[in-house]
């Protein structure tokens, strides 16, 4: 099994601790997004909540169905629920988004995803109910240790929905980041930013929110924005021979005035007999490291 690490995200307000007292209460139902519900009826979504409740302890308490919302209230969404079989094996894949919201305004959201095999002469709706198990525990586990916001009267909330922008050209951190021929043979500031908006876009499933390349001052961009930088790049031609080559970047996912999470990652390989092939390498290294991260960013991630 694995897990996504999550979006961990936050809106423009105080942040303080959330004490065993106060509890996020837990929404009993568990939605589906379009095309995600399964095609047979297992009754596993209960056992996702009570799991939530049982393993948090004592940070999750079950909301009652007739109380209206008084404070930070916990929402579960399955994202994806795929069915994939074969003539021995068969294999289910979920992925479950949990929403923490106060008085309608998103304040933090994360995704889980857990992957099953089972015997394909077998009913699968056992694999299921395990993994709803194994998610409501990574999602009580998050918000046990996670610090919520308490929302004031600024407070908008977070929108994981809308675009995420990225500047057409990556920033430069330090005047000799890179050399001449990284930033004019090989495009490197252009390249890297094409590759990553493909590749984030592309991945299955679907993120929540496609990535713009815009040729703007992304600095000065007040919406939902990627800032990226490079800070070392080493790439000579030659393949091994002429030692290891690596690249340091660092990124800032912000929401209006809200640092959603932040990283720095570095890549080195030993790939590409010219310089620009060695970058081309590096940069592949790197899109995917950025998107895996971009899809549940973390603030003071270290991507190696």
């Amino acid at each position: 099994m694995k897990s996504l690490r999550g979006i961990l995200v936050a809106a423009f307000c105080v942040l303080v601790a959330l004490p065993a007292s106060a509890a996020v209460e837990i929404v009993e139902t568990v939605d589906y997004l379009p095309g995600a519900a399964p095609q047979e009826e297992c009754n596993w979504e209960a056992g996702v909540v009570q799991s939530s409740v049982t393993k948090s302890r004592n940070f999750i308490a079950m909301a009652a169905p007739s109380s209206p919302a008084s404070g930070q209230r916990l929402s579960l969404q399955v994202v994806q629920l795929k069915l994939s079989r074969a003539a021995k094996k068969s294999n289910y894949s979920v992925v479950l988004r949990a929403n923490v919201a106060d008085a309608g305004k998103l304040l933090a959201t994360r995704e889980f995803q857990e992957d099953a095999s089972f015997d394909s002469g077998r009913p699968g709706c056992d694999t299921l109910r395990a993994i709803g198990a194994s998610l409501g525990e990574s999602v009580a586990g998050w918000v046990a240790q996670t610090q919520f916001m308490t929302c004031g009267v600024d407070c908008v909330g977070i929108h994981p929905d809308e675009p995420i922008v990225v500047g057409a050209e990556v920033l430069i951190g330090d005047a000799d980041a890179i050399n001449d021929t990284v930033r004019n043979e090989c495009r490197f500031t252009t390249a890297m930013v094409g590759l990553l908006v493909k590749t984030f876009n592309e991945y299955d499933p679907p993120p929540r929110a496609k990535l713009e390349s815009r040729a703007i001052d992304i600095q000065q961009y007040s919406g939902r924005r990627l800032l990226l930088r490079v800070n070392n790049v080493h790439a000579l031609g030659g393949g091994g021979w002429t030692g290891p080559k690596w690249m340091d970047m660092s990124g800032e996912l912000w929401d209006g005035k809200t640092l959603v999470g932040n990283f720095v990652s570095h890549t080195s390989s030993g790939r590409g007999l010219t310089t620009c092939r060695s970058v081309d390498s590096l940069n592949e290294s790197t899109a995917d490291k950025i998107v895996e991260w971009l899809r549940s960013p973390t603030l003071g991630a270290t991507l190696n």
